[in-house]
């Protein structure tokens, strides 16, 4: 999110220089949780998108009660979450919350990545997060073997915190041939389910259900200026 309009401490005298602190980090806050592109048209326009998968290149472990088998999960249930995506389409259903008619896949950058994370590096009891630079020095591998131009979506995870039973992922549009990071939205969602497979995969789904409402928000938002615009030519 980029802020346009300067701070002026001496136009708001009455504001105490506390809570101007205060105004300064929660927008920082925000701006970190949502990265937003301002060619929005790439977002929106296209009627296809090409799903990239479950990025687990940066994701950490916090709770080692929750985690008693990282090589399993990295040789195993990483390939089975993205898997099970596509196998149940029907209920992870990426063009209904993104409101898009075609739904095109391609696993050949995540496959690769989700064999870099070290196993004795993956499980952690502190907190973590991951910076905007991060994610977009990951979109830039994003080199598909099958597509070189269009909307890519794909889901990078930062935390399976089985402590706090959520899971904390980044959900990134990006501009397939600029390898441009368009829209990044943090999302911390809740898991449930039985069984460590559908227990952690379930983020997935919640995050869609979570999702799907910023972006009919930002869509909305969207078309009403693009209407606002062809007005006033």
């Amino acid at each position: 999110m980029v802020i346009t309009a300067p701070f002026c401490f001496v136009a708001y005298p009455s504001i105490r220089i506390q809570d101007m602190k205060n105004i300064i980090l929660i927008l920082l806050l925000i701006s970190g949780n949502n990265c937003f592109s301002q060619d929005q048209s790439k977002i929106f326009e296209p009627d296809k998108f090409v799903w990239c998968g479950l990025d687990f290149s940066l994701v950490k472990f916090i709770g080692a009660e929750g985690f008693s088998d990282p090589t399993a999960i990295k040789n195993h249930y990483f390939s089975t979450w993205n898997q099970l995506v596509i196998d149940e389409s029907y209920k992870y259903d990426f063009t209904r919350a993104y409101q898009k008619e075609i739904q095109i896949n391609d696993f050949s950058v995540v496959n690769r990545r989700n064999q870099l994370p070290k196993v004795d590096n993956l499980i952690i009891n502190t907190d973590y997060s991951i910076e905007e630079s991060q994610i977009k020095a990951v979109i830039l591998d994003y080199q598909l073997e099958g597509h070189s131009e269009g909307l890519g979506l794909v889901y990078i995870y930062e935390t399976l915190n089985k402590t706090k039973k959520r899971a904390v992922i980044h959900r990134v549009f990006f501009d397939i041939a600029t390898k441009e990071t368009l829209w990044q939205q943090k999302l911390e969602v809740r898991v449930s389910g039985f069984g460590f497979r559908n227990y952690w995969v379930s983020s997935v789904l919640e995050a869609l259900r979570q999702d799907s409402f910023n972006y009919g928000k930002k869509q909305m938002e969207y078309k009403k200026q693009q209407r606002k615009n062809k007005k006033n030519r």
